[in-house]
Formats: C-alpha cells, structure tokens, sequence
C-alpha cells in the first residue's frame, strides 16, 4: 500500500502540490451506516446533497452507505422530479 502522505509533486513555479487532508480523511462506513440511518428515520427524505452537507465525509462514502442501506432494504431511492412532491 502506498503512503499518499508522502506522495507531493513540484511544478514549474515551485510549489509542492500534495494530497488535501481530506482527501486523506475517512469515516467508518459502519458508524456512518448508522448514523445516515438514523437521520433518515428522523427526518424522512432527503436529497443526496443535504445528506452529504450534514456529514464530514467524502461524498463515495455517503453514496457507499446508502447503497448499503438500499441493499439491506432499509432505504429506497426516488426520483424526485418523477414523484408528485417533495
């Protein structure tokens, strides 16, 4: 496995590029499963965005948790603009 922490490359006017600290950053999906269940049960639905705004995570991982979610049947996805309303 590679240390991304120590990747950086340099460009042409000198500055060192390297990963962002949040790129680097990851939650548990476990403990994000349950806690975007637990809005969801609370609040009802919700777009994708919101969700991800009310997360400090990576937005694959709320996509990866609600796939999760959807494959355990706990979840089901709507299309909105397809629905009678919000």
């Amino acid at each position: 496995m590679v240390d991304v922490t120590a990747i950086s490359l340099e460009d042409r006017e000198g500055v060192i590029k390297g990963p962002h600290y949040y790129l680097i950053k990851r939650r548990s999906l476990d403990e994000l499963e349950s806690e975007v269940y637990a809005l969801l049960r609370e609040r009802g639905r919700m777009p994708l965005s919101e969700l991800w705004r009310r997360f400090d995570c990576h937005l694959w991982e709320i996509v990866a948790v609600l796939g999760r979610l959807k494959e355990k049947g706990l979840v089901e996805e709507i299309d909105l603009n397809q629905s009678s309303g919000y």
